[in-house]
């Protein structure tokens, strides 16, 4: 900021005021308050910001050497922040206090500005407008220092609990960045990490994260293996394209975490009778993913299809509703499935049927019990299209992927099995088909839990 760019916001009292404020909401006790210390005995970050894009890169320094560690990456609340859009920044000393008159240097996409800390203690020790689109990067000068990246105001709107406008809207959030002076420990005893990544391919890598910070990456190797070495005692995050899982490192031994890579391998076929010139279209959980029209044979084939909860609608040309749709059909990045459909023909009229009276209970037929087949264990899903067997079907296709599990919506195809759990926290599976079940000798377990819980018990 230039000299008359500080001039006029001292003169028209909006640098004053906005930190006054803040120091009213963020008091010097509150922002040097050291929440713990890391396995290393070194101040431990803490940030809320990561949702926000900011990123911590750590400094890499020798063992005994002075350098410049983030303890807080804080993105303010709406009450906090009051609709500005500053970056606030404040640095301790090893004991704690204020290191005054130390210097900040931010940049960004082609510029750079540094800042000396030097406010009074009832507020941060400096702050920095940010524009519009301005991605920024805050370090400390002097000696090594971590890095906070990737700090903005242009971030949606965050109305108030009852959607009134509250103070962090779009280009109006702020951030209060705190480093500390610390010294890099000796050498400490650590830990390694041998994992593997079932499903693997070609290109992998997977990242070592620590409180929002990236502290090693590593390529996945041919046989999907992968590893860290000396790797300091805590709790960290391996984090593999879209999914990311926790370990824990002990020192002296060896962490042995298993990511599995969601693949889309799974096919659906089949055949719409009388369907030859209509629309064929696929829908997973509300949305069309693939449309096209049938050949005059009816017959149809989708490849490459990821897990998740499908369902198939044939459509007139230029009609919107569908004349015949599949049911659920569940398919976890593997399998494969055959449907037939039929699309009823709009002359026929049907046979009424005279009512029977004092109707006999319609008995299943005898099946046989599990004989050691792929049937050992079976889970049984209503055969119900409700959101909320949508949503058990979708959390749990992934552990019913790894663990090789059989499943469906079939009583009597799980009747085979010698176990099954059965999922269904609405009560839509009858009573008459759990009897059949334990007629037949099948150990059954049921799940009434949320989708979350359910998929940790399968």
């Amino acid at each position: 900021m230039s000299s008359m760019d500080r001039f006029v916001r001292w003169l028209t009292g909006e640098e004053e005021s906005a930190n006054a404020a803040l120091g009213e909401n963020l008091s010097i006790g509150e922002r040097n308050l050291n929440r713990g210390v890391d396995a290393a005995g070194l101040p431990a970050l803490e940030t809320n910001a990561e949702p926000y894009g900011v990123t911590v890169e750590t400094a890499t320094v020798a063992p005994g050497t002075p350098y410049w560690r983030l303890t807080r990456v804080h993105h303010l609340s709406s009450e906090e922040n009051k609709g500005r859009h500053h970056i606030y920044i404040d640095a301790l000393k090893a004991d704690g206090s204020r290191a005054f008159n130390t210097q900040a240097h931010i940049t960004w996409e082609g510029g750079e500005h540094t800042t000396t800390l030097d406010k009074p203690l009832n507020e941060p020790a400096a702050n920095f407008p940010m524009f519009k689109w301005q991605k920024c990067t805050v370090e400390m000068v002097g000696m090594p220092s971590d890095q906070a990246q990737g700090i903005s105001s242009s971030h949606p709107d965050e109305p108030n609990p009852d959607n009134s406008q509250s103070g962090n809207t779009l280009f109006h959030h702020s951030f209060l960045v705190i480093f500390q002076e610390v010294v890099a420990p000796q050498s400490v005893a650590t830990g390694e990490i041998r994992g593997r990544v079932e499903k693997s391919r070609d290109g992998l890598t997977v990242e070592l994260r620590q409180a929002g910070a990236v502290k090693a990456r590593t390529p996945v190797a041919g046989d999907g293996t992968f590893g860290f070495e000396k790797v300091a005692p805590g709790d960290y995050t391996l984090g593999l394209e879209d999914q990311s899982i926790p370990v824990q490192v002990q020192a002296g031994k060896t962490a042995e975490p298993v990511l599995v890579l969601a693949v889309s391998e799974s096919i659906l076929e089949g055949t719409v009778h009388s369907g030859g010139g209509l629309i064929l279209r696929l829908v997973l959980e509300g949305e069309v993913v693939a449309e096209g029209p049938l050949g005059q044979s009816g017959a149809f084939r989708l490849r490459n299809l990821g897990a998740g909860l499908y369902h198939l609608h044939v459509l007139r040309a230029g009609e919107s509703e569908p004349v015949v749709k599949s049911g659920a059909l569940a398919m976890d990045g593997t399998n494969r499935r055959t449907v037939e459909l039929t699309v009823p023909t709009p002359e026929a009229e049907p046979i009424p049927v005279p009512p029977t009276p004092n109707p006999l209970p319609v008995v299943p037929p005898a099946l046989p019990t599990s004989n050691g087949s792929p049937l050992d264990h079976y889970v049984l899903f209503p055969e119900t299209d409700s959101p909320e067997n949508r949503a058990q079907i979708t959390a749990l296709l992934p552990q019913l992927a790894q663990k090789n599990l059989a499943f469906g919506f079939d009583y009597q195809e799980a009747a085979r099995a010698k176990t099954v759990t059965v999922v269904d926290d609405s009560g839509s599976i009858p009573a008459s088909q759990l009897d059949f079940l334990a007629q037949k000798g099948v150990a059954v377990k049921r799940l009434v839990g949320t989708p979350e819980e359910n998929a940790g018990q399968v």
